[in-house]
């Protein structure tokens, strides 16, 4: 498992690629995170309210995502891991900078 530094009781919302009951359960029990799995309907642990959920949050992170997406430029040029950090962040920053603007605003 890669080491993921997330709080305890952290949902991961994962799709269908990850969808292997024995790495749920290391999840689960070794860094103490809710995988939160988008499932096939024949699968043996599908529930249709975990489904939901799963895929209300799914759809959450990924418009986020794309939102964040439109910001950057094609390429990101840095030469220092740290130059790339910062330039990352400033461009998160001017999306949650643009969207409070837009809600005072409107």
């Amino acid at each position: 498992l890669l080491p993921l530094d997330l709080p305890e009781g952290a949902e991961l919302y994962l799709d269908r690629g990850y969808e292997s009951h024995l790495y749920e359960d290391l999840l689960r029990e070794a860094q103490e995170v809710v995988p939160m799995v988008i499932r096939r309907r024949n699968s043996r642990r599908y529930l249709p309210w975990m489904q939901y959920l799963a895929i209300v949050g799914r759809r959450v992170v990924e418009t986020v995502g794309s939102m964040l997406h439109h910001l950057f430029p094609r390429r990101i040029h840095a030469v220092t891991q740290e130059g790339f950090v910062i330039k990352v962040l400033t461009f998160v920053l001017a999306h949650n900078i643009s969207l409070l603007t837009q809600k005072m605003a409107g």
